[in-house]
Parts: C-alpha cells; sequence; structure tokens
C-alpha cells in the first residue's frame, strides 16, 4: 500500500468514527445508514488486502534461501561431475570431459539458468554412465541428492515470479476497492451529510474535517532556523 493510499484508508476510518459518534443523529435516515455500513465493509477488507499484498511484495527471507539452495546444488553437482570427469578422461571422451569440467565455484558464481542446465545435464550423463561411476564408489543416494537440489532450486526459480504476480493481483484488489470506498464517500455520503450542515452544525463539521485526506509522506519537513 503506498502513502497516499494509506492516507485515503486513514481518513475513511476517521470518517466512519465519526459518524459512528453521532449515528444517532441519522437513525432514521436509512440511507445514510445503508452507505454508512457499506464504507465499513470495504474498509475492512482493505487492511488484510493491503497486508497480503506487502507480505507477497516484499519476501524477505526468499533471497537468503535461495543463495543456500544454489550452493548445496552447485556442491552436489561439483561431486558427481568430479566423477565424470575422471572417467572422461580415462575414455578420452572429449564431450564429456567438457560436459563435467566444472569447479564448485564455477558453478556457485553461474547465472542460474546456467547452474539448472549444467547441473541437469550432470545428472542425466551421470545417469547414462552410473555403472562405470560405480566403480568410482558413485552410489545411487549421490544421485538422487542431486535431482532433489536441482528440484529444489528450479522450484525457488519459480518462486520470485509467483510472489511478483500475486504482489499485481493484490494491487489490483486494493485499488479497485480504494475506488469504489472513494466513489461511494464523494457520491452519496458527501451528499447525504449536506443535510446536516444547518440542523447539525457540529456533526457536519466533525464530518468534514475528518474526511480531509492527510499525507503525512508528501509533507515537507521545514528547513532548520
Amino acid at each position: 500500500m503506498t502513502d497516499k493510499q494509506r492516507a485515503r484508508l486513514t481518513m475513511m476510518q476517521a470518517t466512519l468514527a465519526v459518524l459512528d459518534q453521532h449515528a444517532e443523529l441519522y437513525a432514521t435516515n436509512k440511507a445514510l445508514g445503508t452507505a454508512r455500513a457499506g464504507l465499513a465493509a470495504l474498509v475492512q477488507n482493505l487492511d488484510p488486502t493491503a497486508e497480503t499484498q506487502q507480505g507477497a511484495a516484499n519476501p524477505h527471507s526468499a533471497g537468503a534461501v535461495k543463495k543456500a539452495t544454489k550452493q548445496l546444488l552447485a556442491q552436489r553437482a561439483t561431486e558427481v561431475a568430479a566423477a565424470l570427469l575422471a572417467y572422461a578422461d580415462e575414455q578420452q571422451d572429449i564431450r564429456l570431459h567438457t560436459d563435467a569440467d566444472y569447479t564448485e565455484r564455477q558453478l556457485r558464481r553461474s547465472t542460474d539458468n546456467d547452474l539448472a542446465r549444467i547441473a541437469k545435464n550432470i545428472h542425466t550423463q551421470a545417469t547414462a554412465h552410473f555403472t562405470a561411476l560405480q566403480e568410482q564408489g558413485v552410489t545411487q543416494q549421490e544421485l538422487t541428492e542431486l535431482k532433489a537440489a536441482l528440484d529444489a532450486f528450479q522450484a525457488e526459480q519459480v518462486a520470485p515470479r509467483a510472489a511478483t504476480a500475486d504482489a499485481k493481483a493484490q494491487n489490483k484488489v486494493l485499488a479497485t476497492t480504494l475506488r469504489a470506498a472513494m466513489a461511494l464517500l464523494r457520491n452519496r455520503l458527501d451528499k447525504f451529510l449536506v443535510r446536516y450542515q444547518r440542523p447539525q452544525p457540529q456533526f457536519y463539521t466533525a464530518y468534514q474535517s475528518a474526511r480531509q485526506t492527510i499525507n503525512t509522506a508528501q509533507r515537507r519537513q521545514k528547513p532548520a532556523v
């Protein structure tokens, strides 16, 4: 939620508070009562929407989790690649040698897409040459762990895109709800309150005061004297 949107929400909450404090003055005004209930429902929906939006847009721990997963994948891929490289050298298989010629440092510093591609190819090659690699002590468990690390890493590659999509959806819901609430205020509640300007000046003044949107983020600090 932006500062401007938050300021509008605060204004609506203040406006509802004034309406609640003077509820007895319009108890027989069904139209005003209905409009007040409609605004309250919209305001109630705004708070959880904003929290969900913020949670989706700010996944603070995602970077750290992804870094750890990347390191694990680099480590698992390097262990299997070392066995592949030794086997390729023995067989004088230049192509396999090239596919397996990676250090852990190289894999950690590679891009996400490159790491996933390289690790997948290492797993594929190790599976194809598994019988030969067993002579070096390579086990099926090592290949299983490499595949699990790769799957986990690829899943986390998708997570930021999903979070971004969720944030966009929440932004759209938030904006729609705010527009509906502002329209209700301007087109109904503000008009209904005009009739209370003369008979109930205190109520009217309090309402007008609450209706003023104050965006504190836009206030400029006075220069120091």
